[in-house]
């Protein structure tokens, strides 16, 4: 087997020769100049394409609509994914704050309410000192 690598090798190592060798001639023929400089201007055909290919100038109103339909799907896309997070952070704040005001009803059930007591106390208070107060209708 490495007598067919090295025979594979040698062969394509004469063609490369070859090949030089005919470029060389060739360019021999043509003067130096013909192979060192850059092709001439393209054809007919290329000139064809390449005007065929270039936009023309379309009416601003085909333009912005064009614009419109291109971006729309991202555009869609973010605000949808924005709808979403604001929904997702209105619903976890809705539930934070419901969260919170059910301790707090609990909290209120298992404390008795002083409140009334101490403006029981209050009114209380005040009487005795003299100082009563006289509905008049």
């Amino acid at each position: 087997m490495a007598d067919n690598t090295g025979d594979i090798i040698d062969d394509a190592l004469r063609m490369v020769d070859g090949l030089q060798r005919k470029l060389l001639i060739a360019g021999v023929k043509r003067g130096v100049g013909a192979v060192t400089s850059p092709p001439p201007k393209g054809d007919v055909w290329e000139e064809a394409i390449r005007l065929e290919t270039e936009p023309e100038p379309r009416p601003l109103l085909e333009e912005v609509l064009g614009i419109v339909r291109e971006s729309t799907p991202e555009i869609a896309g973010h605000l949808g994914r924005a709808g979403l997070g604001m929904a997702s952070a209105l619903g976890r704040t809705l539930g934070a704050l419901e969260r919170s005001l059910e301790r707090e009803r609990r909290t209120s059930e298992h404390t008795p309410d002083t409140s009334a007591s101490w403006r029981a106390e209050e009114r209380t208070e005040g009487r005795a000192e003299g100082e009563e107060r006289q509905v008049t209708s």
